[in-house]
Order: structure tokens, then sequence, then C-alpha cells
């Protein structure tokens, strides 16, 4: 609230009858982006072997790319060439901790995934149905 020159408060009202649902979604970069939707078993497989082994697991997950798991990336050699990179950045940032604690975070978007594989309709995950945007205005004063 602010005060007018004679030192009345201004009293704000704010009317929102707008009926809807608001969306909202991430936006990922490219090697996220990357990561393939696995099957249950082989993603938690995966998981672990990242926690154990920094990077082995993003390694081997690319490789499931050519065998035809999905990814938001729609040429393959694309995505496999991303998810190479991320598992050397991981193997390499390994010395300095980073490293593993990325390749476990790795895993667990591996685990993330192939539980949501089934919720997000195919169109939307190739990214056919393009970006949505929502603005909303702000607020407006209303002399009472």
């Amino acid at each position: 609230m602010g005060e007018s020159k004679n030192g009345e408060k201004k009293k704000v009202k704010i009317n929102d009858d707008r009926g809807g649902t608001v969306e909202v979604s991430e936006k990922h970069g490219p090697l996220f982006n990357a990561i393939p939707k696995m099957h249950l078993c082989a993603a938690v497989i995966l998981c672990l072997v990242n926690i154990a082994i920094p990077g082995m697991g993003t390694f081997i997950s690319a490789f499931t790319v050519f065998c035809g798991c999905p990814t938001k990336i729609e040429k393959r050699m694309n995505a496999f060439l991303l998810n190479l990179l991320a598992a050397f950045l991981q193997m390499v940032t390994f010395i300095v901790i980073v490293g593993w604690i990325w390749s476990i975070l790795w895993g667990m978007n591996f685990v993330q995934l192939a539980i949501a594989k089934g919720e997000e309709p195919e169109a939307e995950f190739q990214n056919l149905a393009g970006p949505y945007y929502v603005r909303r205005q702000s607020s407006v004063d209303i002399p009472m």
C-alpha cells in the first residue's frame, strides 16, 4: 500500500475472475534433452552403475539411443554424441567430486524419466507440440 500526497493510504483491490488452467514447464538444455527414456529396470541399473563408476552409466545409456529409446532430440546421432560428451565430462570432473555428484543426479534423471515415460504424450516428448507461453498482467489500481 502506498500513501497519497495528503497522507491517506491508498487501497488497492484486485479482481481476478478469469477461470482457467496455467501450465508451467521447465526448459532444459541440450545435454538433459539427450537423456534417453529407458525401461525402468535399465534406468535403475544404469543409475547404480553411475553411482559406482561416475560417467559409466551415462556412457552405456548413450548406446540405448540406437536401441529405440526416445529422446527430446530428434536426430539419434546428435543425442548419442551429447550423451558421450556428458559421460566424458562426468568422468573427467570426477576428480573434483563435481563429476560424481553430476553422475548421481544423471542416474536419478534416468529413473525419473523412466517412471514418467507413460505420462507424457509422445508428440509432446518429441517437441512436436511447440512451446506454450503464458504471460500474466500486473495488478491494476481500482479506485474504491
